[in-house]
């Protein structure tokens, strides 16, 4: 079952404009969440990231979030990422966005 988008998204987030970003297969990736706990249990895995999670619940703090990873050079985000698994759902941010305007 896909993860539901449409709630509140957890995201990790460091100093003001600081956000997680991953290189991975030649792709820079950031992370999303659709529950706090997932997302807490990514950082007790990372806690030298020195990050904090944070709520996205309004369409425009999704927005801002996606726009600052487009600026960051993001091009996908993980979606409910788990230590250890071996697969996720990747999301491309320009369709994230997209979904995101049109809610």
């Amino acid at each position: 079952m896909e993860p539901d988008l449409s709630g509140v998204w957890y995201v990790l987030e460091g100093e003001p404009g600081e956000h997680l970003v991953v290189e991975a297969l030649g792709r820079r990736l950031s992370g999303v969440w659709t529950e706090e706990a997932l997302a807490q249990g990514f950082l007790a895995h990372h806690p030298h990231l020195g990050m904090r999670v944070s709520p996205l619940g309004s369409r425009a703090l999704k927005e801002a979030f996606l726009r600052a990873l487009g600026l960051l050079g993001v091009e996908a985000v993980l979606v409910d990422y788990r230590p250890g698994a071996h697969r996720a759902r990747v999301v491309e941010v320009g369709d994230l966005l997209k979904e995101v305007q049109n809610a």
